[in-house]
């Protein structure tokens, strides 16, 4: 008769323990685990089990197990290491010391390695016995392994164990098969398992496990495992554990045993440094949030200039929001407001929405101002509680709008413009030649100005229980004290610093400051990546090639190449269910934003697209973002100003005149020198690109009409380059909601027909990189930075650079432009 280990009780009782040994003995393959299966098993443990399973580890492990057998008088030490690292890679290390088990004393040393993703892993484990009289120290085996996870809810593995069956004088290693399969019927919660391990040669002498493992609640689960023979040894074998976690700490007990074979303890701790679900005890945590901080571009020029960089602050900080917001574990939120970096008026409405959700949710929200002026107030008044430090200075003097004018300076130098537009609204190149603004220009800034002044006061006067004149009262103040601004109503205290720790205590009754949290900070058990929402960002101005950002952290320019490709990537992606096409852009080449265009039609062919406008979607932002299926913008987005423009320098008064410059110039052909920046256009060149001007606006209202379902007139009466905030754009039909980036995937998930209890990633696609990024080719979607992070610029500077002009040079370069009509500052 020939017998067969128990080799599949959690699932190494018999590969552990038992050892029914015969002529050529085989050896305990270790120390016994708490139950587990080849199917389910995803720690450092996996080692002995199945050596697949160490690619979903995470960060470092360390498992120590003791496990003692009184009526065997049987001992075993187990030691295991393992890491995933980059690239889908896993890799482990044991060591076990082995005694009393009628075979010499011995040490089983392993080494495993697996590859693969969070769907396949394939994985390879080394493992080499020597014992105290050298009986052992020749014998060794291979494992092969396999873990499928297709879905959520199904797990499947598969072994070779000892694939070399190695043979040294009395002793073998023979191999045999585990096939494994595990189910998870209500989720992460419960865990069902079931393995099959047979020898080779003889598959109906086989044994059956079953493996059940169940969290109670989190940081606290119960687990059991029966397994039985189907040939000669029907033996039966059983054992249950239970575990204790924290979240770097954990602890388990297992007792169980074979019939006959006295009862089996087993204890073991895992130290990690990711963090397991934890008991949770006290009251919750709360999370300190500077926004400033999370708002700064980071990466310095040299990693720039390579093509290392971030992701977009601000898309980064709505997601962490969201996802916080979600956390059952986060009960408050310290807000530190001061500048808010890259944030106009419309992100600041989206942020602002954030905070409001945060509440709803259940979140208490503390919000502590620095210096701060209308923008940056508006966003921290959405805070249960607001509050100003002793020094804090609040320009909250209501808002002006400004735009600067180069019409003077380019008198001075003698240069000249030639200008084609369609549009008495469309005034972009009035930067360049004029003083003053136009009297198209100050309807619209006035109108813009009106919508936002009116969100801002309502916004925050509903907050603060305050009135409209005690908010105008304030204005008329100019830099309000924070003891002024405590009289007004538009904080409820002055901090002082030693004062926090009990105004948090009161706000959040239980809760603990946590420094490190994080929403995404704990491990996962899920067999299978989320299914994804895409976004793809069009930040910046629009121009042909790939996306790109100044090492001087001015300029952004969203690339037709890299934004086409990344829609075509997520449209291509299975995991991906909808697109998400973020844009914040005043526009720029017609060429490109029309490329851009038509690549959003043929992704929606394929899934949902969504667009989510943020502080400005015009011109050639705005052609972009119409093609979707649907638009959100902000009550205060610039949005609009359909219409082009081509304007050309004539720098003969400049060169020639005042440098002594001259050219001299031979042609061929009427309008050879049409685009020549030297000479103004004559009369026929001014009609020629006029005539190119006109066919483009028409090709542009043509489009707005179809992608929008609107008359071609009334698309004409509201475009023209007039530029509106989101509330009248959504009146004119040119947006159909009002919200944010996270409104939009929200829509973007219902038009999925995601079911609502089904979490999901948000992932963005398609980001601008440094500026010689392209040379490597399409810039890196999935860049990490790895370095410490700096300022790629100051603040001030960044702001210098805008204000000059200088971040809009390729305004100047040749072709066709859909460009917001002015640069508006509102503060």
């Amino acid at each position: 008769m020939r017998a067969l280990p128990l080799l599949l009780l959690f699932p190494s009782l018999a590969l552990a323990q038992t050892g029914l040994i015969v002529q050529p003995a085989t050896p305990p393959r270790g120390v016994t685990l708490p139950p587990t299966s080849a199917a389910l098993v995803d720690e450092a443990t996996a080692l002995s089990v199945n050596p697949a399973g160490l690619r979903f580890i995470g960060p470092g492990q360390l498992f120590y197990l003791h496990e003692r057998n009184l009526a065997r008088d049987q001992v075993g030490d187990g030691l295991f290491l393992g890491t995933s690292l980059l690239g889908g890679l896993g890799a482990g290390f044991s060591l076990e010391w082995m005694r009393g088990r009628g075979l010499p004393d011995y040490r089983k040393t392993s080494l495993g390695l697996a590859l693969g993703s969070k769907t396949l892993s394939l994985g390879v484990g080394y493992h080499n016995l020597s014992s105290d009289n050298g009986a052992l120290d020749r014998l060794s085996g291979f494992d092969l392994g396999l873990t499928l996870r297709p879905s959520r809810f199904l797990s499947v593995g598969a072994v070779v164990r000892d694939v070399n069956a190695d043979e040294e004088g009395p002793f073998t290693l023979p191999r045999s098969y585990n096939l494994a399969v595990g189910v998870r019927p209500f989720g992460e919660r419960l865990t069902l398992g079931a393995d099959y391990l047979a020898p080779e040669g003889d598959w109906g002498d086989g044994r059956l496990t079953y493996t059940l493992k169940a969290t109670v609640v989190p940081g606290f689960g119960l687990g059991a495992g029966l397994s039985h023979g189907l040939g000669a040894d029907r033996s039966l074998a059983l054992q249950f554990a239970a575990t204790l976690d924290s979240s770097r700490f954990g602890l388990t007990y297992a007792g169980g045993g074979v019939e006959g074979g006295g009862l089996d303890h087993v204890v073991a701790v895992r130290l990690s440094t990711q963090r397991y679900p934890a008991l949770r005890l006290g009251g919750g945590s709360v999370a300190l949030v500077d926004l400033d901080d999370r708002l700064v571009e980071r990466g310095g020029l040299g990693l720039s200039l390579l093509g290392i960089t971030e992701s977009d602050p601000f898309l980064r900080l709505m997601r962490w929001m969201d996802e916080a917001t979600k956390d059952p574990r986060l009960k408050g939120v310290l807000l530190k407001v001061s500048d808010l970096p890259g944030v106009d008026w419309a992100k600041a409405d989206e942020l602002r929405q954030a905070i409001l959700k945060m509440r709803s949710a259940g979140k208490r929200v503390m919000a502590v101002l620095y210096n701060v002026d209308d923008r940056a107030y508006f966003v921290g008044s959405a805070a249960d509680e607001v509050y100003a430090l002793p020094s804090s200075s609040l320009l909250v003097n209501g808002l002006a709008g400004s735009v600067l004018y180069l019409g003077g300076t380019m008198e001075k130098l003698g240069v000249t413009w030639d200008v084609a537009r369609v549009g008495e609204y469309k005034t972009a190149p009035e930067q360049f030649t004029r003083r003053d603004l136009s009297p198209a220009e100050r309807e619209t800034v006035e109108a813009y100005l009106d919508a936002q002044t009116a969100h801002d006061v309502a916004a925050v006067t509903q907050a603060r229980r305050i009135t409209p004149e005690r908010l105008q009262e304030a204005w008329g103040v100019g830099i309000l004290t924070s003891t002024r601004a405590k009289e007004l109503g538009l904080v409820d205290g002055v901090l002082l610093p030693e004062e926090l720790d009990a105004k948090l205590r009161a706000l959040v009754p239980g809760a603990s400051y946590d420094p490190y949290y994080s929403p995404r900070d704990e491990r996962e058990g899920r067999w299978s990546g989320r299914r994804r929402i895409a976004v793809v960002p069009v930040l910046g101005t629009i121009a042909g090639g790939k996306s790109r950002k100044s090492p001087l952290g001015g300029e952004v320019v969203a690339g037709a190449e890299t934004v086409a490709l990344a829609l075509e990537r997520a449209q291509r992606d299975p995991s991906v269910v909808a697109i998400v096409l973020r844009v914040d852009s005043g526009g720029g080449d017609v060429l490109a934003s029309e490329l851009m265009y038509r690549a959003v039609l043929e992704a929606k062919k394929y899934k949902p697209v969504v667009a989510s406008m943020g502080d400005v979607a015009a011109s050639g932002g705005y052609y972009t973002a119409m093609g979707a299926d649907e638009i959100w913008a902000s009550p205060t987005t610039l949005t609009g100003s359909i219409g082009v423009f081509y304007i050309k320098p004539a720098l003969r008064g400049l060169l020639g005149d005042k440098l002594g410059v001259n050219e001299e110039i031979i042609t061929r052909a009427p309008m050879a020198t049409l685009l020549n920046p030297w000479k103004p256009w004559t009369e026929a060149e001014q009609k020629t690109v006029q005539a190119w001007v006109n066919s483009a606006y028409d090709d542009f209202i043509t489009q707005v009409s179809v992608s929008r379902k609107l008359d071609k007139a009334k698309v004409d009466a509201v475009a023209r380059g007039r530029v509106w905030a989101g509330v009248a754009a959504k009146e004119h039909g040119l947006v159909d909601s009002l919200g944010g980036l996270m409104e939009a995937v929200a829509s973007a998930r219902k038009r999925a027909g995601v079911p609502d209890q089904e979490e999901l990633d948000l992932t963005v696609i398609g980001e601008a990189r440094g500026l010689f990024s392209s040379l490597g080719g399409e810039p890196g979607v999935d860049t990490k930075l790895l370095l410490s992070p700096e300022p790629a610029l100051p603040p001030g500077l960044q702001a210098l650079v805008r204000e000059s002009g200088l971040e809009s040079v390729l305004l100047l370069e040749p072709g066709l432009k859909a460009v917001q009509p002015f640069t508006l500052s509102v503060r």
